[in-house]
């Protein structure tokens, strides 16, 4: 893939672009070295929340943010580009981390940036900010995002990645094993799958590894150990989804095909034909919602793992911001982070899970009862949370200590990698000396 070979060449195509950029600076940027001016870095072809920081350019006379474009041809974030300003010390003083729209990750590789030292540890203004402090933010979200008890990215909101099932047949539990998850589904009746039929390979890998590849990689050390039992079990797992979805088959323009595909595989799931559903959960109605289609208690499993860690993660919902420690103005920077933390004041019975605390008990207010359908005409009811439920829910949250801040190179080499042995042109223990090999090399660049 070009993304890997353009990732794996980083350190190469710095110092091609540590000259230019050189350059660059001493034929007419020298105005962006004064702290009056805040360069933040969009890596979006959405472009940055302009609302927000034309707000902040009306209340701050004394310093505004620039936005400065890093897109390459295609419009897709270049991180490369800006790699090679920050490890040159000409980087930008707020950086927005990007979106890999493949993967659902950050673009930007949020560990190795914090390790190398280019990002700010934002604890202490949050914990210094008179409207802001620990207390005033849902904690288990901000653990999650930590590099060594430091935390380096500001986000608005996130949602929970997880594997539900009937807790009939998965168990009362957060955590299991490949084994485990086999023995529960030897239970099932037949002609039941896993997961909803129409998911393939490359959804279930993107699931699935977006929370658990950096647990192979010690960025500290440079080792990885690819090679373990828990990779294996995870390439294993997802080998044994089909290589192309049966929506692959239908004409995106025929609606009435994939409303009669969507009520097949809806159907398959509640008639107890599947045993499990990806999910992302927001609020305390999912919970009501999943117990409902599993006909009684549901099951917060998650995705196997094999370290006896909680099979869910946490995945961030809104723009991910972080300050670069060589910040020309970093009290004003933090002055525009800090507005991804404040109350927003919105409740509603949609929506991830705000990291405001306020916003957060907000969202958990009681509603008014309703009935909502499905385009496959299957019902629900939305009601006033039992305390049971509210504990589920809370209980399930704290439970979390994964977010989905993968490195994106890592990612693209192992999906890349995993290709051949999927299609049964490379066996598992050569497909997995070849990842550990070239993870390795990747890793040990980029120190």
């Amino acid at each position: 893939m070009n993304s890997v070979k353009r990732c794996r060449a980083i350190v190469l195509l710095s110092l091609t672009a540590i000259f230019l950029l050189t350059a660059c600076f001493a034929g007419g940027q020298e105005k962006n070295l004064s702290g009056s001016i805040l360069i933040y870095a969009n890596l979006r072809e959405s472009g940055p929340d302009r609302e927000a920081i034309d707000e902040f350019n009306r209340t701050h006379e004394d310093v505004q943010i620039e936005v400065r474009d890093y897109l390459d041809a295609e419009g897709n974030g270049d991180k490369t580009r800006l790699l090679a300003e920050i490890i040159a010390g000409k980087g930008p003083d707020i950086i927005d981390m990007g979106f890999n729209k493949d993967a659902s990750t950050t673009l930007m590789p949020y560990q190795r940036m914090a390790r190398a030292g280019y990002l700010e540890d934002l604890w202490p203004y949050i914990e210094n900010d008179p409207e802001l402090g620990q207390e005033a933010l849902l904690e288990p979200p901000l653990k999650a995002a930590e590099v060594d008890g430091c935390l380096y990215i500001a986000f608005p909101s996130v949602m929970i990645n997880t594997l539900v099932g009937a807790e009939s047949i998965v168990g009362d539990r957060t955590s299991w094993t490949l084994e485990e998850l086999r023995e529960a589904f030897a239970s099932m009746p037949p002609d039941s799958t896993i997961l909803n039929c129409a998911y393939d390979r490359q959804d279930a890998f993107i699931y699935i590894a977006c929370m658990n590849l950096d647990k192979y990689v010690d960025w500290e050390t440079g080792q990885c150990s690819f090679d373990s039992e828990g990779f294996r079990s995870l390439a294993e797992f997802v080998k044994g989804f089909p290589e192309k979805s049966p929506l692959d088959e239908v004409d995106p323009a025929d609606y009435h095909a994939l409303l009669a595909v969507n009520k097949e595989l809806s159907d398959r799931l509640h008639s107890g034909h599947q045993m499990l559903e990806q999910t992302m959960i927001g609020r305390l109605e999912d919970i009501q919602y999943l117990d409902s289609i599993f006909g009684g208690k549901a099951s917060f499993a998650g995705y196997p793992v094999e370290d006896g860690s909680v099979g869910s993660s946490f995945y961030i919902s809104g723009r991910s911001l972080a300050m670069s420690s060589t910040c020309r103005n970093k009290e004003a920077a933090w002055d525009f982070l800090r507005q991804t933390f404040l109350p927003k004041g919105k409740s509603g019975s949609m929506g991830p899970i705000p990291i405001n605390r306020s916003d957060y008990e907000l969202s958990k207010k009681c509603r008014v009862s309703t009935t909502i359908g499905d385009a496959s005409g299957y019902e629900y009811t939305i009601r006033n949370a039992t305390k049971e439920e509210e504990q589920r829910y809370k209980d399930l949250l704290n439970s979390i200590s994964k977010i989905e801040l993968c490195d994106k190179a890592v990612f693209d080499i192992v999906q890349e990698s995993l290709e051949p042995y999927f299609a049964g042109d490379k066996a598992l223990d050569e497909t997995v000396a070849l990842i550990q090999n070239r993870v390795g090399l990747y890793v040990n660049e980029s120190r």
